[in-house]
């Protein structure tokens, strides 16, 4: 017989403790939905009264705006005994003894090899093999479950999912799983399974199920797609791009994307956009050092469009006076 393991009957010992106080609370949540449908019913009822005397009074109008309330009130009945009857279903599970909640910890041990009981922390943990999922390589999780959180598994997760050799996106480092974010699990439609699964007192089996989520890529539900877990995101428009296709701007430190990324049209060195001004007369983009403004109207443009430090607007301006200074000193010589 294998000797006793005084960490997993104390662990079993929280686990059972915080499994009754989930139990109390849905018994609890059963008692108010109660109430509620006790309260409609009432209001039902001299709803069906203040009716009846519309009726034999024929007012039609009152009775028209009642049953509208009254509808509301009925379509809501269902629901709310819906909610009842399904958590008088799932409470009236007996709570696991202790012998059955050291068995499913024995039986982790065998399932991981290795389970790490944290009794001050109050969490049970156990790793998993590196996972690489379409060939984008994660590393390896501890999988820890907060006894604590046994409590309110109506609030989400107990289990807490760390990173033990952090691979995380390149565009959020918080999320080290497609799945996994600031070590939250989004378990997806397994969610009602593990969930199920510790509130009966199936530890091992819940235990499975985060493996399991955690070893399967679901396309439609991840933090960070993998299709966008390497590379650079473009620091102007965001979208996720491989290193080696990004653009440096040594103007402003960052990286770009081709879109976002263009060349100076006065000195042909390369910038991103939001580094280059567009020439209010020419439309062309250009750096800092190719604008310059005109000596004459002080506008700023490029150098490109300015003639001896002088705009095309200046520059006709001047032309047509000195024709006209022209034109008058030819007269009074005349």
């Amino acid at each position: 017989m294998a000797p006793i393991n005084q960490q997993m009957i104390k662990s079993a010992g929280m686990i059972q403790a915080q499994l009754g106080l989930w139990q109390e609370h849905r018994w609890r949540e059963v008692q108010r939905l109660i109430h509620v449908i006790c309260t409609n019913l009432d209001s039902l009822q001299t709803g069906r009264r203040y009716l009846e005397q519309c009726t034999h009074r024929r007012w039609y109008g009152a009775a028209l705006r009642l049953t509208g309330r009254l509808e509301s009130k009925l379509r809501d009945l269902p629901y709310t005994v819906e909610q009842a009857l399904h958590l008088i279903s799932s409470a009236k599970e007996p709570l696991p003894s202790l012998r059955q909640l050291y068995e499913e910890l024995s039986q982790l041990q065998s399932e991981f090899g290795q389970v790490t009981y944290d009794l001050q922390e109050r969490i049970i943990s156990v790793s998993t093999d590196p996972i690489e999922l379409e060939g984008v390589f994660l590393g390896d999780f501890e999988i820890g479950l907060e006894i604590d959180q046994l409590a309110q598994l109506q609030r989400g997760s107990a289990f807490r999912i760390s990173a033990l050799d952090p691979h995380p996106a390149a565009t959020n480092e918080s999320v080290t799983h497609p799945h996994v974010s600031e070590e939250c699990l989004c378990a997806g439609d397994a969610h009602v399974a593990i969930v199920q699964a510790l509130a009966t007192g199936r530890l091992c089996d819940a235990f499975l199920l985060v493996r399991s989520v955690l070893e399967t890529y679901n396309p439609l539900s991840p933090y960070v797609s993998l299709d966008q877990w390497d590379g650079v995101a473009c620091y102007d428009c965001g979208y996720i791009i491989h290193e080696e296709d990004t653009y440096y701007c040594e103007c402003c430190d960052h990286h770009f994307c081709g879109e976002c990324f263009s060349y100076c049209h006065g000195c042909d060195a390369s910038y991103c956009r939001g580094c280059l001004t567009s020439c209010p007369v020419c439309g062309e983009l250009f750096c800092e050092a190719c604008m310059s403004s005109c000596s004459e109207c002080d506008e700023t443009m490029c150098i490109l469009c300015l003639e001896d430090g002088v705009c095309s607007s200046c520059k006709e301006e001047m032309e047509a006076d000195d024709e006209k200074e022209s034109i008058e000193s030819e007269s009074q010589v005349a």
